[in-house]
Parts: structure tokens; sequence; C-alpha cells
């Protein structure tokens, strides 16, 4: 019996593990490039955002993305309709709106390893750490490769994904925004056959117990 409930136990931690490893959130550290949008969109994220550099971005990121309400934003770029993301980097949404001010001032905010920078009519966007950057508005020298950039203007949307730049009347390319939605979640069918298991442990411990009673009465 012993062996029994043993067995039945090791097989819901079995369950409850693999559904863990298969949902597991997406939340990488620092600029990543060329990575599948399966990835982000598998990885606990939804689209919240989305238009061609051509589309113009609005003077103020925190307005733009007001119907972004996770807790963590990630701002990627692609191709149009492409299914790999050029580049993309994530944080806390305080910390990628963060306001570090207009101008080449040189300031940056850095987040779970992106070096991020904000302003209303000025630009919004981040970059590798340690890499140099102009912000005026964004880096034109050309930029350094992780970065993606954006205008805060009501007129433009560009500019650059990486070191494709120039990019503010393009409509090859597309800047995403995506909203983190928060923990894996097993699936139903999971949570059905972790229910199943746990009953079984249930049952068995029971009928042990209804023995031991009779045994000893």
């Amino acid at each position: 019996m012993k062996k029994s409930i043993m067995a039945v136990a090791a097989a819901v931690v079995a369950v409850a593990s693999s559904s863990s490893a298969s949902a597991a959130d997406y939340l990488p550290v620092g600029p990543q490039t060329n990575i599948s949008i399966g990835t982000v969109t598998g990885g606990g994220w939804s689209l919240c955002f989305s238009g061609t550099m051509a589309t113009p971005f609005g003077n103020s990121a925190a307005s733009t993305l007001a119907n972004c309400s996770g807790d963590r934003l990630m701002l990627a770029g692609r191709a149009t309709g492409s299914e790999t993301l050029l580049v993309l980097a994530q944080a806390l949404k305080v910390d990628a709106l963060f306001n570090t001010g207009a101008g080449n001032n040189g300031v940056f905010h850095n987040a779970n390893g992106s070096d991020w920078f904000n302003a209303d009519s000025w630009s919004w966007g981040f970059k590798t750490p340690g890499s140099s950057y102009s912000k005026f508005q964004c880096d034109t020298s050309p930029p350094p490769e992780p970065s993606m950039c954006l205008h805060t203007f009501d007129f433009v949307g560009g500019y650059n994904i990486n070191q494709i730049s120039g990019l503010n009347g393009s409509t090859d390319y597309e800047k995403l925004v995506f909203q983190f939605d928060g923990g894996a979640v097993p699936e139903p069918a999971t949570w059905l056959m972790l229910i199943a298991g746990f009953g079984l442990i249930g049952a068995a411990m029971r009928r042990k117990d209804r023995t031991l009673r009779v045994r000893y009465v």
C-alpha cells in the first residue's frame, strides 16, 4: 500500500513539474535579438500596441501605452509581419517609462540589464549598457546594436531597430509593445490530472486507515 501511495504521489509531482516547465514565463534580462514571437506570446506576454515605424507614436509613451495595463512592458521591433523579433527588451513598466529627460545629456535608467531612456516630445527606447549613445533624439552615428529608439512626436514614429536606422517613414518595419500577463497556469487537462492524482492519494490513505482500525479493534 505504501509503495502504491508513493507511486501516485511521484506521478502527481511529475505532472506538476512538467506543466510548470512547459509553461515557463519568458523574462529575459538585457536586450535580446532574433527571438521568435511565439517565444514571447507563449511566455506570458500579450500584444498591447503595434504600428509601423511610419505610424506616429504620440508625444508621450506613457499616454500612448495607457492600455498596456501589465506591470511589465516589452519593446520590440521586427520586419513587418515577420515571426522573428529583431530586437527586444523588457522591464517593469515604471522602469521602462522612467523619465530620463530630453536632450543629449547621457542620462539612462538601467533596469533589468538594459539602459532605458524616455522623455515626452523627445524619444523612448533602450540600449545595451556600456555602449555609447547620443540621445538626440535617437542616435544617428549609427546606433549601437542591440538597441531600439522611437521618436515621441505626433508626426513621426521611427527611428531605429538595431543598426537599421532612418525608419521615420518606413512601413517595412514595425514597433511592438507587449504587456506581461503574469505567471504560468497549468492547462485545464493538467488540472484534472492533478486533482485525480490527489484524489487517488486520498482514497489510498482512507483505505489504509480503515484497514488499521479493523486490525486493532
